[in-house]
C-alpha cells in the first residue's frame, strides 16, 4: 500500500494579501503553519476488469471506465492533464471536516498530485510541486484561490512566505521556545458552518480595489509580527497582532463574518483565550484562538468540542506499507 499524507494548514498573518491580483503589485507575506491534522490517500492496485479502470471512495463512491466519466472535478482534471494510464483504487480520508478554513482543498489536490507523480516515478521538490498545484486550481479548475495554501501543503513547517510579482520566497523556522508558546497555545472550535471558500474570495476580489487599504494594513501587522518572529518574540505580541488581524479582515467583506462567529469569538475571550479569528475565507469552518496555559482549564470546561492543535515540521509526503 501506498499513502500519501499531506498536512493542513492555520494562516495567522497576511492571509488575504497571498492573491497575485494584490501581490503583482506590492510584496507582502504570510505567516502561518502546517499543523498535525492530515489529508491521506491510500492507493492499491488491481487487475484489469473490463468495465472498471478507476475505484474512487471519497464522501462517494466511483467506479469508471475512462476519466471523463469521473464526477470529481479535482480528480477527473488532474487524471486528464497527468494522462493516467494506470488502473488505480483510492481511498480518500481526513482528519477534519472539509470546507473549514484549514487549506483542505489545496491540501487534497498537493496530496493526490504528489502520490500521482511518485505512481509515475517522476522525482519533484517541494517547490515545484506548490507551483504545480497553484498553476493547476488556477488555470486548470479556474479557481479563486491564493498562493499559501498549497505551498504550506508542499513544504510543512512553520513559515514565512513572502511575495511579490508571483514569486514565492519560505523561510522556514524551528519550533524554538517563542513557537513553542505559540503551538502550546493553540486551539481550534468549529462554528458548525460549512462554506464554499471560492464564491467568498471571488466576492472579495471583485472589490478589491476598495479593500487595497484593508490588504494594506493586513500586510503591515504580517511585516511587524515578522520583526518580533525574526526576534523570537512574537509570543509576547501574538494576541494584539492576532486580534488586529481579524478586526481588518472582517472589514474585506460583510460575509466574512456573522452573528454566531462573532457570538463565539467573544465567548472564547470571555472564558480565557486572549486572541482569535475566524480561519480561511470566512462565514464559516474552524475559529482559532490563542489561550495562555494558565487560562485552559476554563476554556476547555467551557469549550469541551475544542481541538488542541501541534505544528507539523514535514509537508506532504509518501509512505510505503
Amino acid at each position: 500500500m501506498i499513502i500519501s499524507k499531506t498536512p493542513l494548514r492555520i494562516s495567522f498573518f497576511g492571509g488575504g494579501t497571498d492573491f497575485p491580483e494584490y501581490f503583482n503589485k506590492t510584496k507582502t507575506r504570510v505567516i502561518g503553519t502546517a499543523i498535525d491534522k492530515s489529508i491521506y490517500i491510500t492507493n492499491s492496485f488491481f487487475s484489469n476488469e473490463k468495465k472498471i479502470k478507476f475505484k474512487l471512495f471519497y464522501r462517494e463512491v466511483e467506479k469508471v471506465n475512462k476519466v471523463n466519466l469521473i464526477k470529481h472535478k479535482v480528480i477527473r482534471k488532474l487524471f486528464q492533464k497527468i494522462r493516467i494510464k494506470n488502473n488505480l483504487e483510492l481511498h480518500f480520508i481526513s482528519d477534519l471536516p472539509s470546507f473549514s478554513g484549514l487549506g483542505s482543498s489545496s491540501s487534497f489536490s498537493t496530496g493526490l498530485m504528489n502520490l500521482i507523480f511518485f505512481l509515475n516515478k517522476k522525482l519533484i521538490n517541494k517547490n515545484d510541486l506548490a507551483r504545480f498545484v497553484i498553476d493547476f486550481e488556477r488555470n486548470d479548475l479556474k479557481e479563486c484561490v491564493g498562493f499559501q495554501d498549497q505551498i504550506f501543503a508542499s513544504y510543512g513547517g512553520f513559515n514565512s512566505i513572502s511575495f511579490e510579482g508571483r514569486k514565492f520566497k519560505v523561510k522556514k523556522y524551528s519550533l524554538n521556545k517563542d513557537i513553542q508558546k505559540i503551538e502550546n497555545n493553540s486551539f481550534i472550535v468549529h462554528t458548525d458552518l460549512k462554506r464554499k471558500a471560492i464564491s467568498i474570495e471571488k466576492k472579495k476580489l471583485n472589490r478589491i480595489n476598495k479593500n487595497i487599504k484593508y490588504l494594506n494594513s493586513i500586510k503591515s501587522i504580517s511585516e511587524e509580527a515578522n520583526k518580533y518572529l525574526e526576534l523570537e518574540k512574537l509570543s509576547k505580541n501574538f494576541s494584539y497582532l492576532l486580534n488586529e488581524t481579524w478586526k481588518q479582515k472582517k472589514k474585506l467583506h460583510e460575509n466574512v463574518s456573522n452573528k454566531l462567529i462573532e457570538n463565539l469569538y467573544n465567548k472564547g475571550l470571555a472564558h480565557g483565550a486572549t486572541a482569535g479569528k475566524l480561519l480561511g475565507a470566512g462565514n464559516g469552518g474552524f475559529l482559532y484562538f490563542y489561550v495562555p496555559k494558565k487560562n485552559q482549564y476554563n476554556f476547555l470546561k467551557y469549550f469541551k468540542e475544542a481541538i488542541k492543535i501541534n505544528f507539523e515540521s514535514e509537508g506532504s509526503k509518501i509512505i510505503e506499507i
